[in-house]
């Protein structure tokens, strides 16, 4: 299962968009156009000079950041590069990009996964039919492609039912698209096989932004039950306790959230809960 960059919930449905790379064109929510070059770039916000002024903007005002070609290379490029020949059946080509990116990071889960499938395709696991449909679904999914990529993971599905994670794939897209009850059926039908800490997020998340604050709860527990120290997950928690007229619980979830993202070094998101705490008070 690829591991993805979720579009983080916090405060008050705040959506963050995934970490993004160096790029040379930032586009805001707003639709406004930034030209210039990125100067500094964190998971939480980016600077941008443009027109000899640098300008801060906070990734969950940021709708698209146009990669700059001229960036040095990662482990991102390489998994990108690596599914988009796959998605071409050059599957040599895919192989080769994806080993790059191992050669940087050996433990880079994503890169792993995708060089298993190339194995299994060539074992013959699993048919050249059914590779190409998930590397084009993958490829679209990591670019924000949502509506391509459920195309390509249903089509795969039609091939293989119970191909691994495509249920998950489908619930990601379609939580992306805010096509919320759709991705709970997918997601549930995910959790019927695979007891995994982000099927539960998304679960969480899809409830929370349908208002189902309980049934957010619910999941997000069971996340914490996985990753004890999900700052995200306390993070929805408090926000539906708050929504749900428990003060109390509220306060000692956010609170909770606050610390782990400080320790985890996203202290924008540990000041946006600071910031509601202290209205809370």
């Amino acid at each position: 299962m690829l591991s993805l960059n979720r579009l983080n919930l916090v405060i008050i449905l705040n959506l963050f968009l995934p970490a993004l790379l160096f790029a040379e064109t930032v586009i805001l929510k707003s639709g406004k156009r930034i030209e210039g070059k990125i100067i500094e770039k964190t998971d939480q916000y980016v600077k941008i000079e443009s027109n000899g002024t640098v300008l801060y903007y906070e990734l969950k005002y940021i709708r698209l950041i146009d990669e700059d070609k001229t960036s040095p290379r990662d482990t991102n490029f390489y998994l990108k590069s690596g599914l988009k020949y796959g998605s071409e059946a050059k599957f040599t080509e895919a192989e080769d990009e994806l080993k790059k990116g191992l050669a940087i990071n050996s433990s880079e889960r994503n890169l792993q996964e995708t060089l298993g499938m190339l194995d299994d395709l060539k074992s013959g696991k699993i048919k050249e039919e059914y590779a190409i449909h998930l590397f084009k679904g993958s490829h679209s999914l990591i670019n924000a492609e949502y509506q391509p990529a459920i195309t390509e993971f249903k089509a795969a599905m039609e091939l293989n039912p119970n191909g691994p994670d495509l249920y998950y794939y489908l619930g990601v897209c379609n939580y992306s698209l805010g096509r919320y009850p759709e991705a709970i059926s997918y997601l549930k039908k995910a959790a019927e096989t695979k007891i995994d800490g982000e099927i539960y997020y998304y679960l969480g998340a899809s409830h929370y932004a349908l208002g189902q604050h309980p049934e957010a709860i619910s999941y997000m527990r069971k996340v914490l039950e996985i990753i004890p120290d999900d700052a995200e997950a306390y993070s929805v928690i408090g926000t539906s306790k708050y929504l749900l007229g428990e003060a109390k619980q509220a306060k000692e979830a956010l609170s909770k959230a606050k610390e782990l993202f400080q320790k985890k070094g996203d202290y924008l998101k540990a000041l946006d809960i600071e910031e509601f705490l202290t209205k809370l008070n």
